[in-house]
């Protein structure tokens, strides 16, 4: 299991990045998919459309020790 930090950086400059959106996962497309959904619960007045954003958010990541 891993700890991901994710930040996505919104295509129009004038508007601050969101994140780093903090999951945890197995793969780098299931912490992307959870942390989309915890975009749209902790951030309602943020676009959360992918057309919004960069194509690829920022994203780093550490292993959890089991």
């Amino acid at each position: 299991m891993r700890e991901y930090k994710v930040t996505f950086i919104p295509i129009n400059p004038a508007e601050a990045p969101v994140g780093p959106v903090i999951v945890t996962g197995s793969s780098m497309d299931e912490a992307c998919h959870k942390a989309v959904e915890r975009l749209k619960n902790e951030h309602p007045s943020r676009p959360y459309d992918a057309k919004d954003y960069k194509p690829f958010p920022q994203i780093s990541w550490r292993e959890l020790p089991e």
